[in-house]
């Protein structure tokens, strides 16, 4: 009897969380922010400079939403990303006609990067209609390729809630930690600075 009694204890809580909360599949797309290497340069000098530009990126992931009915709720998002980058390496040189600013050789390096960041993402949200809503939050963020580094970004974000199975949002991330000094390896030797980027998401909930 206690144990039949412990049971049906067990399927009411569990049927009462499964109310204050729903999941679903999470798939965006969006742009980096371009980069440039944060090193100042005194002349005259032989230290390579850096110009970076992240390339379009998506991503896809799982959502769980905790208290959707309520004016502020929660979401945590699994997620992997896609996203490429190019950079140019070049040594820059003084120069008289060019107002006294660098400017480049003309000769260099431009190498491409493939960047896959494994993160979850938790955020609180507040609705401001019944259908609109903003949200912050943080992504502890795992780099697996080119190179294993750790990520904390910051996160914004604006969303609608279209339908019952339709949800899009607009996000800001930037990253907080100097992540590209330890992507430093064979012709990328040398860089500094982080990732940020802007991305549009659709939330499809079951």
């Amino acid at each position: 009897m206690k144990k039949l009694i412990f049971l049906l204890f067990i399927i009411i809580s569990t049927s009462a969380f499964a109310q204050k909360m729903e999941h679903g599949i999470l798939i965006g797309g969006g742009l980096g922010i371009p980069m440039q290497d944060s090193k100042q340069l005194i002349p005259p000098t032989n230290e390579l400079r850096y110009d970076h530009n992240l390339k379009g990126n998506g991503m896809i992931g799982y959502r769980f939403r905790f208290l959707p009915e309520r004016k502020s709720f929660f979401d945590l998002d699994i997620r992997v990303g896609f996203q490429g980058m190019s950079t140019y390496k070049y040594v820059p040189f003084y120069s008289q006609e060019s107002n006294n600013h660098y400017t480049n050789t003309g000769e260099g390096k431009e190498f491409s990067e493939f960047i896959m960041p494994i993160s979850v993402a938790a955020s609180w949200n507040y609705h401001i209609t019944e259908k609109f809503y903003f949200g912050l939050g943080i992504a502890p963020t795992l780099y697996v390729r080119p190179q294993a580094v750790f990520d904390l970004p910051v996160l914004a974000k604006v969303g609608y809630r279209v339908g019952k199975h339709c949800e899009l949002a607009l996000s800001y991330q930037y990253g907080c930690l100097d992540v590209l000094k330890h992507f430093n390896k064979g012709a990328a030797n040398g860089r500094k600075g982080h990732f940020s980027d802007i991305m549009v998401s659709v939330y499809i909930p079951f």
